[in-house]
């Protein structure tokens, strides 16, 4: 971050709640976006019925999966499907495209409310080092032209999710009415805007004020929030946080291309809760205390005054996302991973803070934990066979509250182990293998959380000790690195 008003950068991260009531002036038609990178996921029904319990009324997604097709069907909840960033290429062929089109949105179209099609996910995000550069607009041509030729193109629209860090303002003019596309993207960056304004499509904007305070130990910590304790002046035009700085200089940047007026879509915008100093409980609920009221009472920002159509993120956690960004990205969630709300809120943003509705019948494993074994060899003779365990445990589970300023980060050194092992232990299904790590750990009935430190029970059935798995883990070495890092501080 170079200057605070130049944007939020945003690295990949994923849920979504819009608020779409253009005249009743409340947050009536939320929407969520709805990520899967998790070890054991709740069932698609339930997830939908979450949504339908907590008036959400739209969902952004990652892909275009069969059994959430099918679990939305029917439901009236507005979809924006996905299509994965590494398709991207493939979808450069016309016929590539045309068959994606078929499969996925005709197929559904009678059933499942599409509204939308996501093409890539932030692709010119910096620190992919160009990969997607080339693949995106083709892409993006092809689907639109696809829907245009399956007779959905007036009502169903692709469009790019795109990271905040494509635009800026000038080190020497560091205000939001300077912004401009980068330059290393820009002609993309205009082909892409054109083609989106002549299609009568939006443009999709990923901002995350969290990460304003992530990368930058300058950046002033309530600017990242709605209070207005932070102001920052732009000619005049004062700004009291970097959300509205970020969205305004995204505006600029569309202006400068002779499209200010573009359909603007926050794609993503949210808290985390876990995994940082600054991911929190208490800081997540003074994010959306703010936002929500804000985009209910249709105040929009400084350019761009009134309804503004914004996607939180996230839904639920997920414990298999690569933490390459950090590791708060498995905490985005509004719920925990089993469907259970963190904190309370009010998505009406009326002021009215309650309790959300949570996953409802959710089944767990068996109320028992992995600990290490406290008649196990001595640390004093054991500390590299115990330091090879716990990184072991945690290069396949997720050990992100362990890290510093995380909610497990006062943990001592038996803490660190059995918190590795227990998550180990849970992701595997408890499986009795699963709790040995050369005999330092044992199985104990009794809960062995501390305080601020949930040591968690995973989802599946009881009885049969196994879940079918879906995702695993999208950073071993950031999770092994990490881990190992935890225990050298602790010992």
């Amino acid at each position: 971050m170079k200057q605070i008003t130049t944007t939020a950068i945003i690295i990949v991260l994923y849920i979504t709640i819009s608020t779409v009531s253009l005249n009743s002036g409340d947050v009536s038609a939320l929407g969520v976006n709805w990520g899967t990178m998790a070890t054991h996921q709740l069932p698609p029904k339930t997830v939908v019925q979450m949504m339908k319990d907590n008036n959400v009324k739209k969902v952004k997604l990652f892909d275009a999966d069969t059994n959430t097709m099918v679990a939305l069907a029917g439901t009236g909840i507005e979809v924006m499907v996905a299509i994965p960033n590494d398709q991207l290429k493939a979808m450069g062929s016309y016929n590539r495209a045309k068959d994606w089109v078929r499969r996925n949105i005709t197929r559904f179209n009678d059933d499942v409310k599409i509204k939308y099609v996501a093409v890539g996910n932030e692709p010119f995000l910096t620190a992919y080092n160009g990969s997607f550069i080339n693949v995106t607009y083709p892409a993006l041509f092809n689907i639109q032209k696809a829907l245009n030729e399956a007779g959905v193109g007036d009502f169903i629209k692709a469009t790019v999710p795109l990271n905040a860090d494509v635009y800026n303002s000038p080190p020497d003019n560091p205000v939001p009415s300077a912004g401009s596309f980068r330059q290393d993207i820009f002609e993309e960056m205009k082909l892409i805007v054109n083609f989106l304004a002549h299609n009568k499509a939006p443009f999709t904007v990923n901002i995350y004020p969290f990460l304003s305070l992530y990368l930058s130990s300058d950046f002033p910590f309530d600017y990242a929030f709605f209070d207005g304790q932070n102001t920052v002046s732009d000619n005049g035009v004062i700004y009291t946080n970097v959300f509205d700085a970020n969205f305004d200089t995204l505006l600029a940047s569309l202006r400068a291309l002779g499209h200010g007026d573009m359909t603007v879509i926050v794609g993503e915008v949210g808290w985390p809760t876990d995994g940082d100093k600054n991911a929190n409980i208490p800081n997540a609920e003074r994010f959306y205390t703010g936002l929500l009221p804000k985009l209910a009472g249709n105040r929009g920002t400084p350019m761009r005054p009134g309804y503004i159509q914004v996607y939180l993120f996230g839904f639920i956690d997920e414990d298999a996302k690569s933490i390459a960004p950090g590791n708060f990205e498995r905490h985005w969630g509004i719920f925990k991973f089993d469907g259970q709300p963190k904190f309370p809120a009010d998505l009406s943003g009326e002021g009215q803070k309650k309790i959300l509705n949570g996953a409802q019948n959710v089944q767990y494993f068996q109320n028992q934990w992995c600990m290490l074994n406290p008649d196990a060899h001595t640390f004093s003779n054991n500390t590299n066979q115990l330091g090879d365990n716990v990184n072991y445990a945690c290069t396949f589970s997720d050990c992100t509250a362990l890290g510093y300023g995380s909610s497990c980060g006062n943990l001592d050194e038996v803490g660190n182990a059995s918190y590795a092992f227990n998550m180990y232990f849970q992701v595997h299904d408890q499986k009795a293998e699963a709790c040995d790590f050369e005999g330092l750990a044992m199985v104990t009935t009794r809960n062995i959380s501390r305080e601020q430190c949930n040591f968690p029970i995973q989802i599946g059935d009881p009885t049969s000790g196994h879940i079918d798995h879906k995702h695993r883990f999208g950073s071993i070495t950031g999770a092994g690195l990490m881990s190992m890092l935890v225990l050298f501080m602790a010992l």
